[in-house]
């Protein structure tokens, strides 16, 4: 009986465990995400940085993929401003082989392109992995926009 209720408080700790360490991760995911549109809007020099060499950006339909292709489109693109209005986080049951977790990030907002002063919506979605504790990759992302904003 005792080796029962043992292995029940294991059990939970380990599930109590996960769980906190879903919401760090969780955590890190959300803030990562509004760095991510902070560079993409205003550093965009060094966010190529976010992606792995073979990773892909595809916005407005425009696919990219690998370091010096993403570069190049940040680089000639109309500059952006981002407003995130929401951020759905999903875990995807699935490992990489290093054994690392794999996120499928769901955004949606407003975004300006440039200096016509429209706002358009748009919904993005990223998939990223930790490369460590506490450091994400993008291995893609994807952004679709309204053309004129729906009221």
């Amino acid at each position: 009986m005792l080796c029962l209720v043992y292995s029940k408080l294991i059990i939970i700790s380990h599930l109590s465990a996960m769980n906190d360490n879903l919401e760090n991760e969780e955590s890190t995911i959300l803030k990562f995400v509004q760095d991510f549109f902070n560079s993409y809007d205003k550093n965009r020099h060094i966010f190529h940085t976010l992606f792995p060499e073979d990773g892909t950006f595809i916005v407005l339909g425009n696919r990219m993929s690998g370091h010096s292709a993403i570069q190049q489109a940040m680089l000639t693109m109309a500059t952006t401003t981002h407003q995130l209005l929401s951020i759905d986080i999903n875990s995807l049951d699935m490992q990489l082989p290093e054994k690392v977790s794999m996120y499928q990030v769901l955004c949606a907002g407003e975004v300006e392109f440039g200096s016509d002063a429209q706002i358009h919506g748009f919904t993005a979605t990223l998939l990223v992995y930790f490369m460590r504790p506490n450091v994400l990759n993008v291995v893609s992302f994807n952004e679709r926009c309204q053309w004129p904003k729906l009221s």
